[in-house]
Order: structure tokens, then C-alpha cells, then sequence
């Protein structure tokens, strides 16, 4: 069994044990459909169109990380190969799609793989910290809003343990964000042990270096204020799209602003879960912790489970499709040309 196989297996049993957890949860799977047959379609495509916006930002943000490298790149051209990536990020297990992404990019636009894939390193932790701060941002405006201050009770476990743990996410994120502002001392450490080495450590330490020169492309404090603006729009956006299909599925509270306060901890507390091993597209991970939010905040366990899958579907449906569609048009020539 080689090593794709292994993250493929693993994937597969953590995705087994989330979707085994929910069914315990909720008994069976009828809200799924109960779901699907009674949604307003049209708030669920003013949701897609927001999504829309949001992957045109992740493209904005990469040339941004990118740029230094080439100055051939634009947000225009570089869409359709995030798109791409989130296709493979979606058949792909534990999020492969990343790399699938860096060799597509070199394919397209030349741009070295490994300096590419520093790119996407430094974009996953402005994602983290951005998901950490909306959720923080949710829980200053419930402390300062006393007719919601019983959405705390809804906390799972100890309110003070969550809380712990968000800041800990955060500040961990945060040493790995502004590790670029001591390039030049790590720079000089690899210099060292690279000169002080054979020809095959080197080799190593080249190709780790490029992997630097990606993530470090964040390197001074205005440059990682805007890209953790530009990670804060993206997710404001994405997480719209939640609250749009929350409304076409009718999921109602007892109030327009606890609503919106259970929309963003469902999107941050899923989409957090990224953390955890799952398999392609993130199923099982993302609905397990989602259902579990919005269970927590007294929402029947099927409505629950239902508008959790028909999100996630949208979610990962949608995009795969374009992106394979992409894919194939750059492919099918690329394959006749070799059959030539």
C-alpha cells in the first residue's frame, strides 16, 4: 500500500466515524431530503452568487502571494486554476487537491510548484486566523448584547474551555503568520547547514528553501494586515452564502440576530474542523462538527442534519463540476498533442 492509499484509508475512517456519530445523533437521514424538496432555490442561488465572490477573492489573494514570482500573472488567469484545485480538493483525500493545485499552476503559468505550494501554506493559516477572529467578533457581540447573552449556554462544553481553545488556534496561527518577519535569520541558518553539507542534503534544503520563498512572500506588517483583510472578506462571504440557505430552508430562531449569530458559529466551527483528517471534499468532518453547532443551539436534529448536507452539497457540487470542465478543455488537446 503506497502512501496515497494510506491518506486515502485514513481519510476514509475518519469520514466513516463523523457521518456513523451523526446518524447516532439524529437516528436516520430523512431530513436530508425533507430539506431538499422544501427549499426556495432562488435564496439558494443569491447564496451561490455570494460563493462566486468569494473564490474570485481567493484568486485576488493568491496572485497577490504569487506575484513576486511572475509578472505574468493576473486574478483573471489564476481563477480557473483555483477553481481547478478545489475540484481536486474535493476528489481528492485529505485536501491533496493543494498540491494537485501548485502542479496545474506550473503547467499553466510556469510557476515553480514548490514556491507555489509555500503560497498555499501561508493562505491556509490566514484562513485559520481569520475563521478564529469572526468567531471571536461573534462572541463580543453577544457579550455586549444582553437579550443574547443565553446563546452562551449554547456553547459545547465549558464556555471558558471554548474560548481557551479559539485563542489558543489563534496565537498558534499567528507564530506561524509572522514567521516571515525573521526570514533573514532563518535564511542564514539554511545558508549554513547548506554549505556545511553533500550534494544530497543540499538538494533538500533548495527545495525547502523554495518552499520559504512562497511563505515568506508575507514579509512586513502591511502586507499581512491586507492579506488577513482579504482572508476576513472571503469567509464574511462564504458564510453568507450559509445564511441565504439557512433562510431558503426555513431554519428558523427565535430571533433575526441569534439567526445570525448560529450561521456564523456553524460556518466557523465546520469549516475549523478542516483541521481533522477526512476524506475528499471534507464530508464528514465539516457535517459532523456543523450538525453538532447547530443541535447545541436547539435546532431539530433531521433540520439540522438536512440544511448541514444540502449546504455542503452546494458547497462541493457546483465547483467540482466547473472545475472538471475546466480541466478537461486544457487537458483533451494536452493529451492529443502526446498522441501526435
Amino acid at each position: 500500500m503506497n502512501f496515497s492509499y494510506k491518506k486515502l484509508l485514513v481519510g476514509l475512517l475518519f469520514s466513516g466515524f463523523f457521518f456513523l456519530s451523526i446518524y447516532w445523533i439524529s437516528n436516520d437521514f430523512s431530513g436530508i431530503w425533507e430539506v431538499s424538496k422544501n427549499a426556495d432555490y432562488f435564496m439558494v442561488f443569491i447564496g451561490l452568487l455570494f460563493y462566486s465572490f468569494s473564490l474570485l477573492f481567493r484568486s485576488f489573494r493568491w496572485n497577490y502571494l504569487l506575484k513576486n514570482n511572475s509578472s505574468k500573472l493576473s486574478t483573471r488567469k489564476l481563477t480557473p486554476i483555483v477553481i481547478v484545485g478545489y475540484m481536486f480538493n474535493n476528489l481528492l483525500p485529505i485536501r491533496t487537491g493543494e498540491i494537485a493545485r501548485c502542479f496545474y499552476l506550473e503547467h499553466k503559468l510556469g510557476v515553480k510548484k514548490i514556491f507555489a505550494l509555500g503560497t498555499v501554506a501561508i493562505e491556509r493559516i490566514s484562513d485559520v486566523i481569520a475563521l478564529s477572529l469572526i468567531l471571536g467578533l461573534t462572541l463580543i457581540l453577544v457579550y455586549i448584547n444582553s437579550e443574547s447573552l443565553e446563546f452562551i449556554n449554547y456553547l459545547p462544553g465549558n464556555q471558558y474551555s471554548f474560548i481557551l481553545f479559539i485563542l489558543l488556534i489563534f496565537l498558534a496561527s499567528l507564530l506561524l503568520i509572522i514567521a516571515p518577519f525573521f526570514r533573514l535569520k532563518i535564511y542564514k541558518i539554511f545558508d549554513y547547514f547548506s554549505r556545511n553539507s553533500n550534494v544530497f542534503i543540499k538538494k533538500i534544503f533548495n527545495f525547502i528553501k523554495q518552499f520559504f520563498d512562497g511563505y515568506f512572500s508575507i514579509n512586513n506588517s502591511s502586507k499581512l494586515i491586507k492579506l488577513l483583510s482579504i482572508s476576513f472578506l472571503i469567509w464574511i462571504l462564504e458564510i453568507t452564502m450559509y445564511f441565504f440557505i439557512a433562510v431558503s430552508v426555513n431554519l428558523t430562531l427565535d430571533s433575526f440576530f441569534l439567526l445570525i449569530l448560529t450561521v456564523l458559529f456553524f460556518g466557523t466551527a465546520a469549516n475549523l474542523a478542516g483541521i481533522f483528517p477526512s476524506t475528499a471534499g471534507g464530508w464528514g468532518s465539516f457535517d459532523f462538527f456543523g450538525v453538532l453547532v447547530l443541535i447545541s443551539f436547539g435546532i431539530d436534529e433531521q433540520l439540522s442534519l438536512g440544511f448541514v448536507i444540502f449546504t455542503h452539497f452546494f458547497l462541493w457540487a457546483p465547483v467540482t463540476l466547473i472545475g472538471m470542465l475546466i480541466f478537461l478543455k486544457d487537458w483533451i488537446p494536452l493529451r492529443k498533442i502526446k498522441n501526435i
